[in-house]
C-alpha cells in the first residue's frame, strides 16, 4: 500500500520538472532568435548607412547601429586577447563585412540604368549565406 501512495507523487514531480525543461528550452531559443534578430538588424542598418552616410536617414541609422551593437547593449562577446588586447573575433563586424560583400553582388538594376544600392543590402538579408553565417555566431551569445 505504500508504493501506490508514492507512485502519484513521484508521477507529478516527474512531470513538474520536464514541464521545467521545456519552458528553459523555449526561453533559450527565444533568445537565441532575439540575438540573431539584432545582429542582422546590425549588418543591414551598416549596409544601408555606406550607401549615403552623410544624409539626414544616415545619421539617424547611425543611432540604431549603436543601440544594436555591444555598448548598446548588444548580445553578443567580442573576443579580446587578454595579453595584446588585439580583436580575435568580431562577430558585428564580419556580419557587416560578410553583408556588404554580398550587397555588392546583388545590386538592383532599374530600367531606366541606374542602380539601386539598398536592394542588395535587403537581397544579401535574407540570402541563405548570410543566415547560415548568423546561425554560426551563436558561441558569442551572452548569457542574460
Amino acid at each position: 500500500m505504500g508504493i501506490k501512495r508514492l507512485i502519484y507523487p513521484l508521477l507529478f514531480a516527474v512531470l513538474f520538472f520536464s514541464v521545467g525543461c521545456v519552458a528553459s528550452f523555449e526561453t533559450l531559443n527565444k533568445q537565441v532568435l532575439d540575438a540573431r534578430n539584432k545582429l542582422k538588424d546590425y549588418a543591414l542598418v551598416s549596409c544601408l548607412i555606406a550607401i549615403d552616410p552623410d544624409s539626414k536617414l544616415g545619421k539617424d541609422l547611425k543611432y540604431s547601429k549603436r543601440a544594436l551593437s555591444f555598448m548598446g547593449k548588444g548580445e553578443y562577446m567580442i573576443v579580446q586577447n587578454e595579453e595584446t588586447l588585439e580583436t580575435e573575433h568580431d562577430p558585428y563586424a564580419e556580419a557587416v563585412s560578410v553583408l556588404v560583400g554580398e550587397a555588392k553582388q546583388s545590386r538592383g538594376y532599374m530600367k531606366n540604368g541606374e542602380i539601386s544600392e539598398s536592394y542588395g543590402c535587403f537581397n544579401a538579408y535574407q540570402s541563405k549565406n548570410f543566415n547560415e553565417f548568423i546561425a554560426g555566431q551563436d558561441a558569442f551569445i551572452t548569457a542574460k
